[in-house]
This record gives structure tokens, C-alpha cells and sequence, in this order.
């Protein structure tokens, strides 16, 4: 209900009234705030500072639902707002190795990929995921190969390149989920016959490739 009734003139109050229930014992209840602190954050774009500093406020709690949660929206906001609030990923990274839902890998994934010329040790992070990629959920898995793909475009380097190769092996030889094994093949097909700026525009930006 409160969200419902979101406008710029009670956005604040409603904000500071889910930031109490984003640290209620119910998990649930204390889930669906922080989701709420995102919408407000996409629906008034003038609040989105202060709903970004309570998820960051969230974060640094270090409760797991509560972070994991926090990341998944972060995600949506990062997303929304493209290149304002690149200084919460520092933050989202320092709280990497508390993450076991899919969801929250799967969205702090796409950060990696989104900003991956942005971060500084960006290669050991996207090949840690690639290492690990066997015991992943199919979502993560599909996230993964996409990032470590954006990668490659955005930061081309013999490192990238290697761990590119390792998650593309997997999905081809290894996978026997379809859709991995498709995406994998296309991005096969965009590496082995498209050119560089073609493929990028493919990958990166989202534009309408050649025929292939």
C-alpha cells in the first residue's frame, strides 16, 4: 500500500519507514521492504541517492537475506541509472563471498559484465565464477557466459580471452542444458565470423548483427 502511494512529496518518509522493516526479524516482510526501497528508487528518480545510501546502509550490515536481496536490487537501480552510481560496486564486491542465491549471483554477474572495464580486478572475479561454473544453477550459469563475453569486448586481453574459451568449452562440451549450449554457439558464431565492431555492437550495445 505504501508503495501505491508514492509521489515526490512522501517519498522520503515512506523510504525511512521501509528502511525499519528491511531490519525486521521476518525475512520475508524484511525482503519484500528492501524490493519496495528499489521501486522507490526506479519510480522517483530525485530519491534515488537516498534509497542507494540505505541499501548501501543495509549492506554494510553484513546480514546475508538482507545483502543478497540489497544486490539484486542494486542491479535493477544500476540498470535504471546507467553510470550514476558506479561507487556502490566497490561495496557490492567486498560482500562477494557471503552470496549463494542464485539470484543475487546472477545479479551481481551482470554488474560484473555491465562495468567490467571499471573494475579493477575484474579478470580474477568474472574467472572465479568461470572456475566454478559446473556447480551453478542454470540462470548463473547462462549469466556468466554473457559476462565473461562482455569482457572480452570491452577489455580484450589474452587473460580474457582464456577464461572466455573455458566457459564457452563448458557450455559446448560439457552442458547438457539447451540454452546454454545455444548462447554458447552464438557467441561462437559472433567471434568466429563476425568482425571485432560488429560483435561488439552485438554484445555490448545491443545492436542488430549481420548476417551470419
Amino acid at each position: 500500500m505504501l508503495i501505491e502511494l508514492i509521489h515526490p512529496d512522501n517519498v522520503l518518509d515512506i523510504l525511512y519507514e521501509l528502511k525499519e522493516y528491511a531490519g525486521e526479524v521476518d525475512i520475508d516482510f524484511a525482503r519484500k521492504a528492501i524490493q519496495c526501497i528499489g521501486r522507490c528508487a526506479v519510480t522517483v528518480s530525485e530519491t534515488s541517492k537516498q534509497c542507494v545510501d540505505v541499501l548501501l546502509e543495509i549492506i554494510n550490515t553484513k546480514v546475508n537475506y538482507a545483502v543478497q536481496e540489497a544486490i539484486v536490487v542494486m542491479k535493477d537501480i544500476l540498470r535504471r541509472y546507467p553510470g550514476q552510481y558506479e561507487g556502490m560496486i566497490k561495496h557490492l564486491c567486498d560482500v562477494l563471498e557471503s552470496l549463494d542465491e542464485p539470484e543475487a549471483k546472477r545479479s551481481f554477474i551482470w554488474i560484473l559484465g555491465e562495468y567490467a572495464d571499471r573494475i579493477e580486478n575484474i579478470i580474477d572475479l568474472l574467472a572465479s565464477f568461470v572456475e566454478g561454473i559446473s556447480d551453478e544453477s542454470i540462470t548463473v550459469q547462462l549469466q556468466i557466459l554473457s559476462s565473461v563475453v562482455k569482457l572480452f569486448f570491452k577489455l580484450p586481453s589474452e587473460e580474457a580471452k582464456v577464461i572466455v574459451q573455458q566457459a564457452l568449452q563448458f557450455a559446448t562440451n560439457e552442458s547438457e542444458h539447451p540454452d546454454l549450449r545455444d548462447r554458447a554457439y552464438v557467441y561462437w558464431r559472433l567471434l568466429s565470423h563476425v568482425d571485432m565492431n560488429s560483435a561488439t555492437g552485438v554484445i555490448v550495445t545491443g545492436a542488430l548483427p549481420p548476417a551470419l
